[in-house]
């Protein structure tokens, strides 16, 4: 998981370096013609359908991380281990709950609230998850834009960006992976079976390893980008 991580980030730091890139396109016209052929992957990352569904859940990244950045020194400490104590099956009902009593962000509404739009949003797809991820990697070479940036300042700035994007983009696939694993479950298995709390936990810890990945490319940011 870690030689992934780092492979992530470079391969980050590497195409920042040479091709900053600009925001969510939604054009299905960019795509040459000249091009290999375009896959209905490709049409649906090009999406507004798509592009909305990354703004939603850029917005409940934002939320969150507000929220936690009002919290003092001690309560901060508090969140992160009720962000553990989440991520065990026993306590997480109640770890939800002091962490909405901490933070003033209610978790469990917002993840209902994504999963229901991946849900909506992924209905009918028919790709695989490579076609998917080599569709994303097509969408961000499209979306170079040929001015360079300069200073190591604004370098970091959109590699922070990327961060984001890359995140919002795993938030994603643990939301989808999440409806995946519940649609085959019986209405009684919902909410209470231990078959459903199993898909809950993977979720959890799929979102939980998504923000420490994102942290992580931001301090890989810090560090190939620093002031002199």
């Amino acid at each position: 998981m870690k030689h992934q991580k780092i492979i992530i980030v470079v391969w980050l730091l590497v195409f920042l370096y040479c091709f900053p890139l600009v925001g969510c396109q939604t054009d299905t016209s960019a795509y040459s013609p000249q091009e290999a052929e375009v896959t209905a992957a490709d049409l649906f990352v090009a999406s507004e359908a798509y592009c909305n569904l990354k703004k939603e859940i850029g917005k409940e990244m934002r939320k969150e991380r507000n929220a936690i950045s009002k919290l003092s020194k001690e309560e901060f400490a508090q969140y992160a281990r009720l962000k553990k104590k989440m991520l065990n099956a026993e306590t997480r009902t109640e770890a939800i709950a002091q962490l909405k009593g901490l933070t003033g962000y209610d978790y469990q509404t917002s993840c209902d609230r994504i999963s229901a739009l991946v849900k909506e949003v992924f209905n009918g797809t028919s790709f695989t998850k490579l076609e998917l991820m080599r569709a994303r990697q097509k969408s961000m070479m499209h979306k170079v834009s040929i001015t360079r940036t300069e200073t190591n300042e604004e370098l970091r700035e959109v590699c922070y960006k990327e961060c984001d994007e890359y995140a919002k983009e795993r938030f994603m696939d643990c939301y989808n992976d999440f409806n995946e694993n519940i649609k085959d479950l019986a209405a009684s298995e919902i909410p209470n079976s231990a078959a459903y709390k199993n898909c809950l936990w993977v979720r959890d810890n799929c979102l939980y390893e998504a923000v420490l990945e994102q942290d992580e490319c931001k301090r890989d940011c810090d560090l190939a980008y620093t002031d002199i």
